[in-house]
C-alpha cells in the first residue's frame, strides 16, 4: 500500500519532528502515545464504524500492554476528518473523558485550519502536560519504553 498520501498533510522533518515530542512527552511520564493515521478506510474497514476501528487498533498494537495501563491511541482517519483518542483504563481513572473531547476538539480547530502538524505537535505537547501532571516518572524509577514509538501509517 501506498503511503506517500502522508506528505499532503506532514512534510517529512514535520513527522520525524511529531515523533521527537512523543519520544519527549514518554521521557516525563509512564503514559505511552501511541499514533495511527489512516487516509481513508479500505473496503473491507468499511464494515465497521470509524470508532470500532479505533478500537481494533488499540488491541492490535496492544496499547493496553503497559504495567500501569497508562496507553493512549491518537486515531485519525484524514479523508474522513474522523479524530478519535482512545486511552487505557489507568488513565481514564484519574482523567474524565472531558479532557480527551476537549483536545480532540482543538486539534480539529488546528485541522480544519490546514495546520496539520501545528494541530498534533500542540496535542502531543497538551497530553504530555496532562500526563506529567497524574502520571509523572518518579525520582528514582525506571522509566521503560513499553510501546514501539512509531507513526503507524496505514
Amino acid at each position: 500500500m501506498n503511503k506517500d498520501w502522508i506528505y499532503k498533510y506532514f512534510p517529512e522533518d514535520d513527522l520525524v519532528d511529531i515523533q521527537s515530542a512523543v519520544e519527549k512527552v514518554e521521557k516525563q511520564t509512564t503514559g505511552e502515545i501511541i499514533l495511527s493515521f489512516r487516509q481513508n478506510r479500505t473496503i473491507l474497514e468499511k464494515l465497521y464504524k470509524p470508532h470500532e476501528l479505533a478500537m481494533k487498533d488499540f488491541e492490535r498494537m496492544k496499547v493496553w500492554n503497559t504495567k500501569d495501563r497508562t496507553g493512549i491511541l491518537v486515531f485519525i482517519i484524514f479523508g474522513e476528518r474522523y479524530y478519535d483518542i482512545i486511552a487505557d483504563e489507568g488513565i481514564y481513572a484519574k482523567i474524565s473523558n472531558k479532557v480527551w473531547n476537549n483536545l480532540e476538539e482543538k486539534l480539529k480547530t488546528e485541522f480544519r485550519s490546514g495546520n496539520y502538524s501545528v494541530g498534533i505537535l500542540s496535542l502531543i505537547q497538551r497530553m504530555g502536560r496532562i500526563l506529567k501532571k497524574d502520571f509523572p516518572v518518579k525520582k528514582g524509577d525506571e522509566n521503560i519504553d513499553e510501546l514501539k514509538d512509531e507513526i503507524k501509517i496505514n
